[in-house]
């Protein structure tokens, strides 16, 4: 009995949520870098000492139209990666348009898709 609930201890402990779900620090910002074009920019770093888990990155863009925002594209999305301790990575990407627009960020978990991280940055 004794030997099963020091097994149950253990097993808890390693399922604890904190061990196992990424720390991510997480940036993205939009300017403009002539009158008809927007530069995105995102950093994605992983603040552990261990790898990740795949982690899913999408960037969406919504053109600004004089009736609110547009129909959101898909800018950035690459196949899943993990980031080794304290590994990071930066992508960008050039949005063709006169007005401005606002680029949303999601970082997911490949595998089960729990949103770990979503961050927004607009540009007029």
């Amino acid at each position: 009995m004794r030997k099963a609930l020091i097994l149950l201890i253990f097993a808890l402990a390693a399922c604890d949520k904190e061990k196992i779900a990424p720390r991510l620090t997480a940036t993205i910002t939009a300017q403009r870098t002539s009158p008809t074009s927007v530069l995105i920019k995102v950093h994605v770093g992983n603040e552990r000492d261990t790898a990740t888990v795949p982690l899913d990155v999408e960037v969406s863009a919504e053109p600004r139209q004089p009736s609110g925002w547009g129909e959101p594209v898909r800018v950035i999305h690459p196949v899943p990666f993990v980031l080794n301790k304290h590994e990071s990575r930066d992508l960008q990407t050039m949005l063709v348009t006169s007005a401005g627009a606002r680029a949303t960020l999601t970082v997911r978990e490949a595998e089960r898709g729990l949103t770990v991280v979503t961050r927004i940055a607009a540009v007029e």
